[in-house]
């Protein structure tokens, strides 16, 4: 009898390890197929996605050619007007430079005119300054406003000379004055 339970100990261990595998085995195929359809989902997923992706890329594709497009005709048009413009200003600029020239020569005979007018009224001027100044030299011009208490700056500017000028003409005459007692 020992050996009757013996086999039955034997045969329902083997029996009950065969049960885990079956179990085992069934849950390992139950979460493959779980895992599988997942998978298969996800998958799914990922591929509506990428064809969401590719229609709107295409559909942004097709706006930026349109984009491009509408951008060349303004610069074409952008480039005409301006062409355009160019001519209008070399037509304006070669009139206006034409007045401005025919202005230009008028003012230039106008101020040749008053300049004219001018120096020969100077002219007339430091004739009779001449006239009355010859009487009188330089030399006892400067000795004049030098004894009236002028000093060489004053004499110069008065003169239309330079200082160095008045110093040496009443340096000269302090010599002579000084040699001739």
């Amino acid at each position: 009898m020992f050996d009757l339970v013996y086999w039955l100990v034997v045969l329902s261990t083997v029996v009950t390890l065969a049960f885990a595998w079956g179990v085992f085995l069934n849950q390992i195929l139950r979460g493959r197929t779980e895992r599988d359809e997942e998978y298969e989902k996800l998958e799914e997923r990922i591929l509506e996605l990428m064809g969401q992706f590719r229609h709107m890329s295409a559909l942004r594709l097709r706006m930026l050619d349109k984009k491009i497009e509408e951008m060349k005709a303004l610069i074409k048009q952008a480039n005409s007007l301006y062409s355009q413009l160019c001519v209008r200003e070399a037509e304006l600029m070669g009139s206006f430079s034409k007045v401005e020239t025919e202005r230009f020569e008028s003012d230039v005979k106008e101020r040749d005119a008053q300049k004219v007018m001018e120096e020969d009224a100077i002219e007339t001027e430091n004739s009779k300054n001449e006239l009355q100044d010859s009487d009188l030299s330089i030399e006892r011009k400067i000795l004049l406003m030098y004894q009236e208490g002028k000093d060489e700056q004053q004499i110069a500017k008065e003169l239309n000379m330079g200082v160095g000028e008045v110093s040496l003409v009443l340096s000269l005459f302090r010599f002579r004055s000084d040699s001739h007692p």
